[in-house]
This record gives C-alpha cells, sequence and structure tokens, in this order.
C-alpha cells in the first residue's frame, strides 16, 4: 500500500507522499476549476451523458482539482426541471461525474466540488435563506448559523466540499448592485454575522469559501470590480474585521476580489494574500480566484501566461474559469515559476482532499437532502420574519388600514418571482412563491372580505426578456 492511501496517516503526510508521485502536468491541474460544472453534462430523461469538453479537460489536466457548478440552475445556467439536476438525481449525476475523473487520474485523485452558497444552495431543489442584507437587519449571529448549519446539511448530503460564500463584502455605496451580498455597512455586525456563517456551514463538514477579499464593496461610483480608492487605514477599519472574524473560525477557504487597491488588483497583491491574510490572520487555506479574474490580469501583465504568473506568486492557490492557472506548467517550463511554487498549492489541496475523506468516500451513496429533510424552511422563516424592521408605522398604516380605499404598487419587482428570492437562486416553482402584489391582495381578500382597487405600474416590464437574461449573466459573474 502507498503512503498517501494509508488512513491512518494524518492529511498531511498523505498529501505529501502523494505530491511526491505527480508530474508538473497532474500538479497544475489539481489547481485548476476552469470548467462551468452546469456544462459538463446532458440530460436526456433519467440519463447522463458527458460532453466532450469535459472529458477532453480531464485528459488535459491529468485528473481535475476542483469542479465548479454542477449542481447550479438559474438563468444563466439555463438548466430547469427537465434538463438539470433534480434531486432525486443527483446520485446518478454525481457519481458519473466523479468516476470518470477517477478512472482518468493515473494515481487515482478524485476531484473537490465547489457550489454557490451565498444566500443558500443554488442548484434545483435547493434551500434558500434571506439574502446578506436581510440577514444582517435580524442582528442575530446564532440564528444565522443555524440557518447555514441548514443549507450545511443539504450540501454535505450532495458531497459538496466547497460552498462559495458571501461574507467579505462591506456595503458602502447603495449603488452597488451587489449590495445585497454585504450583512451590513458597519464592520462590528458584519464580522459577527460572516464568523456565524462560517461556523455554520463548517460544522457539517462542507468548508467555506469566504468572498471577497478584499474591499469589494468600496467601488468607484458603485460600479462592480471598480477600483477601491482608499487607504490601509479604511482596509484595517472597515473591510479587514470580517476577514479576520472568518480566519478566527476556521475557514477553509478565501476568494480573491476583482477590484484593484491603490492601484494593485487583489489577485495579485502579495501583501494582501500574503503578508495580511496569511501571515496576520493566520489562514491556512486555499486562496480562490474569482471567475475568469487571472485571465484579467493580462491587461497589466501581457497576456495569460504571465497572468498565472503574478497571481500564483502571490498568493493564488485555485483558479476559476480562466484559462491562465492551466499555463503554469508553461511558466516553470520558461522559467518564469519555479515548481517549489505550484508545489504550494499542491500541497493544499491534496491535504483538503484528505481531510474531506474523499479517498475514502468519493461517491454518494443516497440523493441530496430536500430542503425540508435538512431543515432549512423553519429557519429561513425564522430568519426572514426577525428582518423586517419598521421604522415608523404613523396611524396604523401597516397592516393596511381598511380606510385605504386604493393602494398603488410601483416597480415590476413587486410581481416578479425571481426578484423575491434575491440574486444567485435557482429556478423555483409559482406555487412555492408568493410575490409582493400577491401576498397585497391574498391578505386583503383573507381578512376585509371587501374588493379594492389596485394600480399597478409596470413601466419597467419594457425591458425585453434577452436584456434581463444579459443583466442576469452579468451579475452571476
Amino acid at each position: 500500500m502507498e503512503a498517501y492511501q494509508n488512513a491512518a496517516l494524518s492529511p498531511e503526510e498523505r498529501a505529501k507522499d502523494l505530491l511526491g508521485k505527480m508530474t508538473l502536468q497532474e500538479k497544475v491541474g489539481q489547481l485548476n476549476q476552469r470548467l462551468y460544472g452546469f456544462r459538463i453534462y446532458e440530460r436526456q430523461g433519467e440519463e447522463f451523458t458527458l460532453t466532450e469538453e469535459f472529458k477532453e479537460e480531464v485528459e488535459r489536466m491529468g485528473g481535475l482539482g476542483v469542479l465548479y457548478g454542477l449542481y447550479r440552475a438559474d438563468p444563466w445556467a439555463d438548466k430547469d426541471e427537465k434538463t438539470g439536476i433534480v434531486l432525486e438525481l443527483s446520485a446518478k449525476a454525481y457519481n458519473i461525474v466523479q468516476k470518470y475523473v477517477i478512472d482518468h487520474s493515473r494515481l487515482g485523485i478524485p476531484m473537490m466540488m465547489s457550489t454557490e452558497c451565498p444566500h443558500g444552495h443554488q442548484a434545483l431543489g435547493g434551500g434558500l435563506l434571506p439574502v446578506n442584507l436581510a440577514a444582517g437587519a435580524t442582528f442575530d449571529p446564532e440564528l444565522l448559523s443555524e440557518g447555514y448549519k441548514a443549507c450545511g446539511k443539504q450540501l454535505k448530503s450532495g458531497h459538496v466540499d466547497l460552498a462559495l460564500m458571501s461574507a467579505l463584502d462591506m456595503a458602502r455605496d447603495p449603488r452597488w448592485g451587489r449590495s445585497e451580498e454585504c450583512y451590513s455597512e458597519d464592520p462590528c455586525l458584519a464580522a459577527s454575522m460572516a464568523k456565524a456563517a462560517v461556523t455554520g456551514m463548517q460544522s457539517t463538514g462542507v468548508g467555506s469559501v469566504a468572498k471577497h477579499f478584499c474591499a469589494q464593496g468600496e467601488t468607484t461610483g458603485g460600479v462592480n470590480a471598480s477600483a477601491a480608492r482608499i487607504g490601509e487605514r479604511e482596509l484595517r477599519e472597515i473591510h479587514f474585521p470580517s476577514a479576520k472574524a472568518c480566519c478566527e473560525a476556521g475557514v477553509e477557504g478565501i476568494m480573491a476580489a476583482y477590484n484593484e487597491i491603490d492601484g494593485v488588483y487583489c489577485h495579485r497583491n502579495a501583501w494582501l494574500l500574503r503578508d495580511v491574510l496569511r501571515g496576520e490572520m493566520g489562514f491556512d487555506g486555499i486562496v480562490m480566484a474569482d471567475g475568469l479574474a487571472v485571465d484579467f490580469l493580462k491587461n497589466t501583465e501581457g497576456d495569460t501566461l504571465h497572468a498565472g504568473v503574478a497571481a500564483r506568486k502571490a498568493g493564488v492557490d485555485v483558479s476559476l474559469w480562466d484559462e491562465a492557472f492551466s499555463r503554469l506548467g508553461e511558466a516553470v517550463e520558461q522559467g518564469l515559476l519555479d515548481e517549489s511554487e505550484i508545489d504550494e498549492s499542491v500541497l493544499k489541496v491534496l491535504k483538503l482532499k484528505f481531510e474531506k475523506g474523499l479517498f475514502e468516500h468519493p461517491y454518494m451513496e443516497e440523493n441530496m437532502l430536500t430542503p425540508e429533510e435538512a431543515g432549512i424552511p423553519e429557519v429561513s422563516l425564522s430568519l426572514a420574519r426577525e428582518s423586517a424592521v419598521l421604522l415608523k408605522n404613523e396611524e396604523s398604516v401597516l397592516p393596511l388600514a381598511k380606510k385605504y380605499k386604493k393602494v398603488a404598487v410601483i416597480g415590476y419587482h413587486a410581481a416578479d418571482r425571481y426578484c423575491m428570492l434575491g440574486d444567485y437562486t435557482p429556478p423555483v416553482p409559482e406555487s412555492e412563491c408568493v410575490t409582493v402584489l400577491q401576498g397585497m391582495k391574498q391578505e386583503h381578500r383573507r381578512a376585509w372580505k371587501f374588493p379594492m382597487q389596485w394600480e399597478v405600474n409596470f413601466q419597467r416590464l419594457t425591458r425585453t426578456r434577452k436584456q434581463k437574461h444579459w443583466h442576469l449573466q452579468q451579475r452571476a459573474m
């Protein structure tokens, strides 16, 4: 028996032994997360077929390090109940993918799976919590921790290893379209909630990848991924506390942010990712790139080859969707990067795989739990109730007084199911979601039993379906 196959040894001992047996190609493959998991399969009825793109990637990388978003379903992924992975087929789909990876890895190395979980599992049948901005309004970290513990149970049953969780961004500009991913504008509250979310999730054995580090919510003019025009004092007082709190909770992953700080992009900022995150905060997990962010560095580095080198030297361990990290072997051959700098990251990835028990239990024996089985609806409802904040209720306007015979409901969001659920949400059946407009009408009929005139302004509904899909795709990145 090889040492890395001996479960009696520590994860680190096993990882070091396995690392010593790997080729450069196989090492680079462990750091890549280039594929969109929701695009690697086609479903026909209850059967799944793997795409050629997936098979070629496994061959190209000598295996697969991490697979992103196998279960993902939303307008961008273009998966629904007929084309995506429903709960009752989750074990079949996962096992087909995992078996192919193991069978086509010379050393039989299983893949890890990452999935979006900013406020619940972004999958068909995935349980959802209120978005972070609402959760922050509860001022109840213990309740939030229970929410993510319930979500973690569902993810764990689906053999998910890493949950990508919005936890580090600060709400600094209300124009920023991703403000709902923030717990607060207050660093103390935000840090407390972030720590609670990570603690709840990781108590189930699913690792958290807290995102985004750092200062993405600062923005310039509210534009996503724009520069954070601040200095070190603002970083330490406002943006570092949440990351520090997550590190204290033992977070297993941190995702770097798109933006630049003082002219240096986070994905190539060694001071941020090495000196502060690892040196000061004691972080010892993996640093994951955001989607295509390493490739974007070609704008400053010249091409994707040098972009990958810059990110790896700065401290990025695992890529996401980019081409740059697949060229790290080429960088070693050209003398741009030492192989030991690749080994540094591969060791972290392999250690995490051994800690997750993937070598002993690579497959699912049962289908993923339903939200009800995981206990998500109950705690989600509690969070939603606690999130409601009524600042002033003059003359008992709420609930709607009977003296009002006419109510104007302004804006298409009031009747849009997807908008009711927040971003990063899967398709939800109409029967399981009540819009603001529907709820007001239902409550009126139940309580008052007399007709009311409803005036609905849907002027913004003129946006075409194609435009809306494009908008959602941009938000998904």
